[in-house]
């Protein structure tokens, strides 16, 4: 079957005037709503792993790398739509359980607040301090 020149610029115009009538530019579809169910699921799986886990536990390096990247992916796209779709975002309110062993997790102790000595030197109290520390210390 041969269309002509004409033929097909009736198809194109009847087409058109169809899209104009069902409205497609003004459909949105429901990425927030699908957004937000899988930010519920990651937001549930990480309540369930934090709580499974302990701070003594052996974790082979995928399983690290997959929680780091999935932390760095998840903290990009928060900062994009604070600050470039100017969300506004409350902080949760979350509590952290306090760790008797130590780790990465462990609440940090307020400023102003005195810390434990490590240690006595030459009749004084030492107290360990980090490079950084150190540094403003000096300046």
């Amino acid at each position: 079957m041969k269309i002509n020149e004409s033929k097909i610029k009736q198809i194109i115009a009847e087409e058109m005037a169809a899209i104009e009538d069902k409205q497609y530019f003004d459909y949105t579809d429901k990425e927030g709503g699908m957004a937000k169910r899988q930010l519920y699921d990651m937001a549930k799986y990480a309540l369930m792993l934090h709580d499974a886990l302990e701070d003594e536990t052996q974790l082979e390096s995928w399983v690290q790398s997959k929680i780091t990247i999935a932390s760095e992916y998840l903290s990009k796209v928060k900062h994009y739509l604070e600050y470039e779709m100017g969300l506004e975002m409350m902080e949760p309110e979350l509590e952290m359980e306090d760790s008797e062993e130590g780790g990465c997790g462990d609440a940090i102790e307020p400023q102003g607040q005195p810390a434990e000595p490590m240690m006595v030197m030459n009749g004084e109290d030492a107290y360990e301090i980090d490079d950084e520390l150190a540094k403003l210390m000096e300046s």
